[in-house]
């Protein structure tokens, strides 16, 4: 089974990762930008944490957030050709439709839908309400569904096969998340139901250092070959 027509970006680009000026990862948005080049990268995506993760993550690890927002208007990429946007990884905050998708007070234009446990107000048994209402009122700006073959969190409850058929619906792409396969936070089953039946496909980093912006994609890659998908 070629999939190859279903993953949008198989070749150069990678639309999740977290830059050290917003969100948290190692290293600032210049030094992605200048890597994503080296490594042959031409269009990336910064999808920070939102400020309702931030105020998690803040008083749960000190992370904090080191640049003012509003200063991207005037950003431009001085240092080599990769393309590179600015979204928010979004979280669903309870089984409403309720997202928490600003930072610094600034909503983002466009979003990557996740779910983190300590974030999300919403019961483990109502996590797949929560997805189909955040997904119906917010579709027209969601770029990508995040990690949802992970098995940890509220994911592990989600059902995938339902999760597909809206994501086909509105046609937003899944994600096949190298840092979760990586780190053996995927549930394999899940993920090959997801590549057999998702019509759109991202395979990103979800990277917080440059050697996860490197390396997990191969990783990814080689599940791919290893069970013939291409």
């Amino acid at each position: 089974m070629n999939i190859k027509n279903k993953i949008i970006n198989l070749d150069n680009s990678d639309y999740h990762m977290h830059s050290m000026n917003f969100s948290d990862w190692l290293n600032t948005i210049e030094e992605i930008v200048r890597y994503a080049w080296d490594i042959g990268l031409n269009e990336i995506a910064i999808t920070d944490h939102s400020d309702g993760a931030m105020d998690v993550l803040t008083s749960m690890f000190n992370v904090s957030k080191t640049t003012f927002r509003y200063s991207l208007r005037k950003w431009k990429n001085v240092h080599n050709d990769v393309n590179v946007v600015f979204w928010v990884e979004a979280d669903i905050m309870n089984e409403d439709w309720d997202i928490s998708d600003l930072i610094q007070w600034k909503e983002s234009e466009f979003i990557n839908l996740s779910a983190h446990k300590d974030i999300c107000w919403t019961q483990v048994k109502s996590i797949d309400t929560a997805y189909k209402n955040a997904i119906e009122k917010h579709h027209k700006k969601i770029k990508c569904i995040c990690h949802p073959c992970s098995n940890t969190n509220y994911w592990q409850e989600v059902d995938i096969n339902n999760l597909i058929d809206l994501a086909n619906k509105y046609y937003i792409p899944l994600e096949i998340n190298w840092n979760y396969l990586y780190h053996w936070k995927t549930n394999i089953d899940k993920l090959h139901i997801l590549i057999k039946n998702a019509n759109r496909i991202y395979i990103n980093s979800d990277a917080h250092s440059l050697y996860g912006l490197r390396e997990y994609r191969k990783n990814v890659i080689k599940f791919l070959e290893e069970n013939w998908y291409i």
